[in-house]
């Protein structure tokens, strides 16, 4: 029961996100292209998708990863930064891809590229550190690490939105991103 109340308090906190967005058609067409990504690389590496999921501020795709090398899971879980990476890279460069626009497109694509790189196991970080760990180590030591690093890293990002926001009054959207982050990596030992 409380899982599903998590579960739509992520769905609020997305549609929050869009909703005070400046130009939500870019931010959803962002998210689509991460989402994109993952769908390519797993289409590519033999990965079976099982469901589509909204949550707090990302959609996601779940796949099933069994069926291939933990090399391959790696660049599954990379594949969402790969294509928002690009679709960054190459905004800049269009001839036309000038004005607010285009540097919100831009600058969403490498935030959430730049997010999903940190090491929390519910971000694709945390997927690409277990499936490299486990190429070295056993599969318990690596879930041990996976889970330990995603914990400090999770708790070491919620200290610093709190600093920066008592400091710097800063925007709040780091502080609520880096609270959901926490909320749900709290959850996830219930699961």
């Amino acid at each position: 029961m409380l899982l599903d109340k998590l579960a739509w308090f992520s769905i609020l906190l997305t549609a929050l996100s869009i909703s005070i967005s400046p130009y939500p058609l870019i931010l959803v067409l962002t998210y689509l292209i991460h989402e994109g990504g993952h769908l390519f690389f797993a289409t590519l590496c033999g990965a079976k998708i099982k469901k589509f999921k909204i949550g707090g501020f990302h959609l996601s795709l779940s796949y099933d990863c069994s069926q291939i090398s933990y090399k391959k899971e790696a660049l599954v879980c990379v594949g969402g930064i790969v294509f928002n990476t690009l679709a960054a890279r190459l905004a800049v460069f269009l001839p036309f891809s000038k004005g607010e626009r285009w540097n919100f497109f831009v600058v969403c694509n490498f935030c959430l590229a730049l997010m999903n790189l940190y090491p929390a196991e519910i971000l694709d970080g945390g997927g690409v550190l277990r499936s490299i760990l486990y190429v070295f180590l056993s599969q318990d030591k690596a879930e041990k690490i996976t889970r330990g690093v995603s914990i400090f890293a999770t708790i070491l990002l919620w200290l610093l939105c709190v600093y920066f926001q008592l400091v710097f009054s800063s925007s709040l959207s780091l502080f609520f991103i880096s609270l959901v982050l926490l909320v749900e990596l709290c959850f996830s030992f219930i699961k």
